[in-house]
């Protein structure tokens, strides 16, 4: 049974308060911090009598902090991370920095705290095959941007460097200092003697996080020796004993936010709940796109519930799922990623998706009285790339595909070689002059390619300044 007294939270906090001070700033909610990690270990104690494993108890802080570091953080806002004196360190966190903010985020999480696998899916607040998915290609990203690429032991390697740059950038961050730690380390050992009610473990929680910081601040860490690899997220995890291997529904669509604003679809493998809507829903708010250049409107939250009748389909979310959303455009988009994916999956174009906030009345942005329904072709972009997919690895004879809206001319597909930055073909694409049943015109192109690494765009003669989509690829 869980000690009925607050010393083991404060001892807790004095044992990771500095490494989670530290993560929290580096995922960018310095000013948050202190709000941030009181919170977590306001909500640890709540749950004292359930949580008693020592490493129970520490995976629920890191994961109440990174969750509460991710929504105060714009989620476009890109991470900043500090600087360090080793130039070959300096390198990789700026092009972490350079990242898409969400892949920066699981690349510091995992490789700061040195856990993957079904830990960092946890901590993540996605699902283990979500979360590798996302890691790798977070990580072949990462590889494929650093300069002087060949590392001795590959992936693995960089890895290790990037464990290490991570850490050293933390070192910089300093927590505030006060001049009267003597004074409350010593309330905190008296006060230990007596019972405490809520009131006082509020007060005790507080002192603690102030003694912690300044704990942090006093004191300068050597640099942690990686002793070994970090597991790789590739790695098959085996089960635990009597736990089955949870059954897979393949290829469900999920609608993102395109960095042009449309809407675009990926068809994603989730696990079989029961309730495939329901499990649509909760991947919205917890997993983020395979694209780098897609990214939803839902970061946060949890699914309360989800209810139809008829036409008419109700989904109830907590109220931190709203709290990230902040302007009229964000939250039309939000919407529309909802009523797209549960529109798809149900099978019905007309349906109509109501929103509700822990049971009540949500937002003021997520009320119609009539619900809100599909726009047809209109939030989409003019076109899509369906493959390959971003990051996919494919032979030479490649035939590349997408759609196009109807009434628009046939697109432009441009390859280029990112090795030598030539463009290495350039043609309109053969163009379907039926719409298929979603109301797309299909389009391809095929190309035969040396190996090396390809980015593909495709523009519309509509709007020929600028491709609209892009996908990179790399020819084995």
């Amino acid at each position: 049974m869980a000690d009925e007294s607050p010393d083991w939270l404060v001892r807790l906090y004095e044992e990771q308060g500095a490494t989670l001070h530290r993560l929290t700033v580096l995922l960018g909610a310095e000013e948050q911090s202190g709000r941030i990690l009181r919170g977590a270990l306001l909500a640890l104690h709540r749950r004292s009598q359930r949580l008693i494993d020592p490493a129970e108890r520490i995976e629920f802080l890191q994961e109440s902090v990174v969750h509460a570091a991710r929504v105060a953080r714009r989620p476009q806002q890109p991470l900043e991370l500090p600087r360090v004196e080793d130039p070959r360190q300096n390198e990789l966190l700026a092009q972490i920095s350079a990242l898409p903010p969400r892949m920066a985020e699981i690349i510091v999480v995992s490789h700061y705290l040195a856990v993957f696998g079904p830990e960092l899916a946890g901590i993540m607040r996605m699902s283990v095959r979500g979360c590798n998915q996302k890691l790798e290609i977070a990580r072949e990203t990462l590889r494929a941007n650093v300069r002087g690429d060949g590392i001795p032991g590959g992936i693995e390697a960089l890895s290790q460097e990037v464990t290490a740059a991570l850490r050293a950038a933390a070192r910089t961050v300093q927590a505030p200092g006060t001049s009267t730690l003597a004074a409350e380390l010593g309330q905190l050992g008296s006060d230990a003697r007596v019972t405490f009610g809520p009131r006082s473990v509020a007060v005790l929680t507080a002192l603690a996080i102030v003694a912690g910081l300044v704990l942090a601040a006093l004191t300068t860490p050597s640099a942690a020796p990686v002793e070994q690899p970090p597991a790789s997220p590739d790695q098959t995890v085996a089960p635990t004993a009597g736990r089955p291997i949870p059954a897979q529904v393949r290829g469900v669509p999920l609608y993102y936010v395109g960095r042009d604003g449309g809407l675009y679809r990926e068809l994603r493998d989730l696990s079989s709940s029961g309730n495939l809507v329901g499990s649509a829903v909760d991947a919205l708010l917890t997993v983020p796109a395979a694209d780098p250049d897609y990214r939803s409107m839902w970061t946060a939250g949890r699914l309360i519930s989800v209810e139809q009748s008829g036409d008419a389909l109700t989904v109830n979310l907590s109220a931190e799922a709203y709290e990230a959303i902040e302007s009229d455009q964000d939250a039309e988009l939000a919407r529309n990623q909802m009523v797209y994916t549960i529109s798809d999956l149900v099978a019905d174009p007309y349906l109509s998706v109501q929103f509700q906030s822990d049971g009540g009345a949500a937002p003021a942005r997520f009320v119609s009285e009539s619900g809100y329904r599909r726009q047809d072709l209109a939030p989409m972009p003019d076109v899509w790339i369906t493959a390959p997919r971003n990051l996919a690895i494919v032979s030479g004879d490649l035939t590349i595909t997408g759609t196009v809206k109807p009434g628009l001319g046939e697109p432009v597909v441009r390859i280029i070689n990112t090795d030598s930055g030539a463009v290495v073909a350039e043609e309109s694409a053969q163009t379907s002059a039926e719409p298929n049943p979603d109301g797309w015109r299909p389009w391809s192109v095929t190309a035969t390619l040396p190996p090396g690494r390809y980015e593909v765009s495709v523009r519309t003669p509509e709007n020929s300044a600028k491709p609209v989509e892009t996908k990179t690829f790399e020819v084995e």
